[in-house]
């Protein structure tokens, strides 16, 4: 493995060179850029001279753990992409960080962030997760970042849930490709939490298989303009906006119909209070059932057809009958 000293240090500048009247430690002080890229380093090390160090590129290396960083409070981007990091320690002084590249390493938590509050990028895709592991986001950390990431690159790392991203407010990217989202209601959640979201990348989740998806996400946010990779022009926003209007207008009006409201003197309508009003008359008695057939008042009969004979059947409204069978033949009443 690569050890860091000065002299592969004073290799990885750039274009940078040091004056003739200018001590080590004087051109030190001026460093703003190393490239460290593919140098086979395993340990963060000697880089505390360069007090005014903003950005450090250390991807393709065989870094572990991230250490000795707590003189960089100046920095603000670090590139430590394709790693063998397993969890985020050592960036608690980096108050100035904007952008920090971590895909492809083996981080299972995003946590241990929250005094990176200037911090405006974040991509940790791909990581190189054991077998059935997922990523998860610590909620401490995303609320000390609410204010100030705009950009979140979580690819690529079985996530089946993004609830907990909804109180990153500011968040105007957002790529999520080839995880595990399933709901639709979940996602409208988060959307309507995201106001300035403009850029969203989804592909690859099974969500996207669902019906009309892609319509249904438009719809969902409010300012998105590129959605995995193509243009939302107004025209469609706006035509999607109305035939969700009109859909949900639609829903509406068949519920009522299906429900239509009980109205007030309504045969059903429970209320002691009701003017609705039986068409019997109230000469009836209360029905019996210790006995085959109807039982009513015996003053408000009489009968209309004889032993023997077939009944006269009545058809007006104000009418009942009462069939009542016997030996010989049957009797009908009328209820006047």
């Amino acid at each position: 493995m690569t050890k860091i000293r000065n002299e592969l240090l004073l290799k990885c500048l750039g274009h940078i060179s040091r004056r003739s009247d200018e001590t080590l430690t004087q051109f030190l002080k001026r460093i703003t850029h190393v490239y460290f890229q593919e140098k086979n380093i395993s340990v963060i090390e000697n880089l505390h001279e360069c007090s005014n160090l903003s950005v450090l590129y250390l991807y393709d290396n065989k870094i572990e753990e991230i250490t000795n960083l707590t003189f960089a409070s100046n920095l603000t981007h670090l590139y430590l992409q394709n790693n063998l990091i397993t969890k985020l320690t050592g960036l608690h002084r980096l108050v100035s960080l904007n952008k920090l590249y971590l895909g492809f390493n083996k981080i299972i938590v995003i946590e241990n962030l929250e005094k990176c509050t200037s911090l405006k990028e974040l991509h940790v895709e791909c990581q190189k997760l054991p077998i059935g592991e997922k990523m998860l986001f610590d909620p401490r950390t995303l609320m000390c970042l609410a204010q100030s990431l705009l950009v979140l690159n979580i690819s690529s790392n079985r996530v089946d849930s993004i609830k907990d991203l909804s109180c990153l407010r500011q968040l105007t990217q957002l790529t999520c490709k080839d995880n595990n989202l399933t709901s639709m209601r979940e996602l409208s959640k988060v959307f309507s939490m995201l106001p300035a979201l403009w850029k969203l990348e989804l592909e690859g989740n099974p969500v996207c298989s669902k019906p009309k998806f892609r319509d249904r996400v438009i719809v969902m946010t409010t300012n998105l303009a590129i959605m995995d990779g193509k243009e939302i022009t107004d025209t469609s926003r706006k035509f999607l906006q109305n035939w969700r209007n009109m859909k949900d207008v639609r829903k509406k009006n068949s519920e009522k119909d299906l429900l239509p409201p009980i109205k007030k003197g309504d045969p059903g309508d429970n209320n002691v209070n009701s003017p609705y009003v039986s068409p019997y008359p109230a000469s009836l008695s209360t029905p019996s059932f210790t006995q085959p057939g109807v039982h009513f008042n015996d003053a408000a009969i009489r009968p209309i057809g004889s032993r023997g004979s077939n009944p006269r059947l009545l058809t007006s409204s104000t009418s009942v009958l009462k069939l009542e069978n016997n030996r010989n033949g049957s009797v009908a009443h009328q209820i006047m």
